[in-house]
């Protein structure tokens, strides 16, 4: 009778015991799928404007715990590539493509303790770098030479929504937005010579789904 009294009593425990999802000096790792959807605007540009198409591609993120409630997030991702378009006069015309790299460094709060779904809110800095910028065949045409376009590096806020389902003690579902606020000037060059500069806003939409894992 004791030792069945004492494993009801352990088994109560077990049941009762509060389940803690994150700890303080715990260091969480995600990666999956990331959509980004640009909310482009531009100014006017050779009679028309600038559009950014979307891009798919496989993002990543490394949390540290402050505390079970405050985190630290580093964003990263492999390359994204758009392909940038006319818009207003330019409708249709291809103009080009541009790869790009979102760092982003955020503080995140968690508010709940005791439970396996655990939503958080971020704020932080994202710092954007443009590079592998190609200009289009038809662009090349409609200018009368051979063209080249570049975009400057932009800093700007980034504010995210995301919630984290675990599994396992150490394995988690997560789903996350972020928006960014992403602001750049390209440049278009035609034969060396620069023949255009229009300032653009990108403002994407970044929806990211995939697992996570607590060390």
């Amino acid at each position: 009778m004791r030792h069945l009294g004492l494993m009801v009593l352990l088994g109560s425990a077990c049941i009762t015991a509060p389940v803690f999802a994150h700890e303080d000096g715990e260091f969480f790792v995600r990666v999956g799928a990331v959509q980004i959807e640009p909310d482009a605007s531009s100014g006017t540009v050779l009679g028309g404007g600038v559009d950014v198409d979307s891009a798919t591609g496989i993002g990543f993120s490394g949390t540290w715990f402050a505390t079970p409630h405050i985190g630290i997030e580093l964003l990263a991702a492999f390359p994204f590539e758009h392909d940038i378009v006319g818009t207003g006069a330019l409708d249709g015309v291809d103009i080009g493509s541009t790869k790009h790299l979102p760092p982003t460094l955020s503080l995140q709060y968690y508010p709940l303790s005791e439970s396996k779904f655990q939503p958080y809110i971020g704020i932080g800095l994202n710092y954007t770098t443009f590079f592998s910028n190609d200009t289009s065949n038809t662009l090349d045409t409609a200018l009368a030479g051979k063209t080249d376009i570049s975009l400057d590096d932009s800093v700007g806020l980034a504010f995210q929504v995301g919630a984290d389902w675990q599994l396992t003690d150490n394995w988690y579902l997560n789903a996350a937005v972020w928006k960014i606020d992403i602001e750049t000037t390209a440049d278009i060059s035609v034969n060396g010579k620069k023949a255009a500069s229009v300032d653009a806003s990108i403002d994407p939409l970044v929806v990211m789904v995939g697992a996570g894992y607590a060390f």
